[in-house]
């Protein structure tokens, strides 16, 4: 087995973990050992082990001379667990492989430096580096900026409407391109959807591969569809057999903002849900006799936060630093065009996506309102762009700017 090979191990071992590290980036980890391989491990939930250390431990025999290779530069320093570069170095590892350097101030280069200076060798795998760039940008962002990486999801018809003037949207995508939204899901820390829409369609937002014919699971799990464009590690994963990587682990619910009337509605099934509201219906969500004692029982158990801010931009920045303080680091938007607008405006817009169906509605709502550009050159440009055809949908999806890893 090459290199690439072992490599591409640890990053489907750090896709399969994805949405349930945060506010850890998901890292996986393969020990090798005269062509074989001993182990694998991946990060657990915050707070257990790191995936470099649940790979020790699994492989369970004396590592002297061993290899290892991982996702993303081991740690080095001390957090909720001691550093992996420690525990590499006890073990007896010659050489770890790493595709990038770990963005986190903390890290970033000196895991490398402290495994070099034990006498560990660290091969910079710089073939690997795009897959491992695009599984940690959710991470990138919440480590330097303090705010979740935010993916715009949008199903839309040819001539750009999300819904017909009646508000009716069930459904413009296919069964296909659906499927790939629920294993879409499955990567992510939150859903989150807008008042409108959760009026309107009173979504479930769950992960539920069992509602899908065998055709379209087959169409994944045998034959997988075509990506073009740029090479997108999570996208094209997202899109071929996945077995192992794409659970049904349900993601938060959040409703940036709360309709009247909504007490019987899937969103409160269970507790996993956050309700976001603006500071100035406090006062009239707490009044209201017909869902106050909800909204008193929600705010002592955290899930309902007020949001400041006089403008829909405002709100937004606020959500995203409460999202982030509370561990979120990889939110996906769902619905719908005012809620997008506000997010788009407010520049928390890190990756769109935009399921295109082949039917004109005539007229209808918009897929991103909100003030937007006054003038075309000032429209925003997508960079890393990647398609691929989902039976008669078009998937199309490109990053808000490039994230380059700068390699040592």
């Amino acid at each position: 087995m090459t290199h690439r090979v072992y490599m591409e191990e640890a990053l489907k071992l750090a896709l399969s973990c994805m949405g349930a590290t945060s506010p850890n980036p998901p890292v996986g980890a393969v020990i090798v050992m005269g062509g074989e391989v001993l182990s694998r491990g991946r990060t657990g939930p915050y707070g257990s082990a790191h995936a470099e250390v649940a790979a020790l431990r699994a492989a369970g025999k004396d590592l002297r001379g061993a290899e290892m290779y991982v996702s993303l530069e081991p740690c080095c320093h001390r957090g909720k667990t001691p550093p992996c570069t420690d525990a590499i170095i006890r073990a007896g590892i010659a050489r770890v492989h790493i595709p990038v350097l770990d963005p986190n101030p903390l890290v970033a280069g000196k895991g490398l430096l402290a495994l070099r200076s034990a006498g560990v060798d660290v091969v910079l795998q710089r073939d690997a580096a795009p897959a491992a760039s695009d599984l940690i940008r959710p991470f990138k962002k919440y480590i330097l900026r303090k705010r979740p990486f935010t993916l715009l999801k949008l199903a839309m018809t040819l001539d750009g409407h999300t819904a017909t003037a009646s508000g009716d949207s069930q459904w413009i995508s296919n069964p296909y391109s659906r499927y790939y939204v629920h294993r879409l899901r499955s990567l992510c820390d939150a859903v989150v959807v807008g008042r409108n829409t959760l009026e309107l369609d009173n979504p479930s937002l769950t992960v539920r591969y069992d509602e899908f014919p065998d055709e379209v699971l087959q169409a994944f799990n045998v034959d997988g569809f075509t990506l073009e464009g740029y090479d997108n590690y999570p996208v094209r994963s997202l899109l071929g057999p996945g077995e192992g990587l794409f659970g049904a682990r349900e993601p938060l619910r959040i409703a940036f903002g709360l309709p009247d009337g909504m007490e019987g509605a899937h969103f409160f099934r269970t507790d996993k849900y956050l309700i976001l509201e603006s500071e100035e219906r406090r006062e009239a969500l707490l009044r209201d006799n017909s869902g106050s004692s909800r909204i008193r029982r929600d705010q002592e158990e955290g899930r309902i936060c007020f949001l400041p801010g006089e403008t829909p931009v405002e709100r937004v920045l606020a959500a995203q630093e409460e999202l982030a303080r509370r561990g979120l680091m990889f939110i996906l938007l769902e619905g719908g065009g005012t809620l997008a607008g506000a997010f788009n405006d407010a520049g928390e817009i890190d990756q769109y996506m935009f399921v295109i169906a082949p039917k004109i509605s005539g007229g209808g709502r918009g897929a991103v309102s909100g003030r937007g550009a006054g003038l075309m050159r000032e429209s925003r440009i997508l960079t890393n762009v990647s398609t691929a055809r989902l039976k008669g949908d078009l998937l199309y999806c490109g990053y808000k700017e490039d994230y380059n890893f700068e390699m040592m």
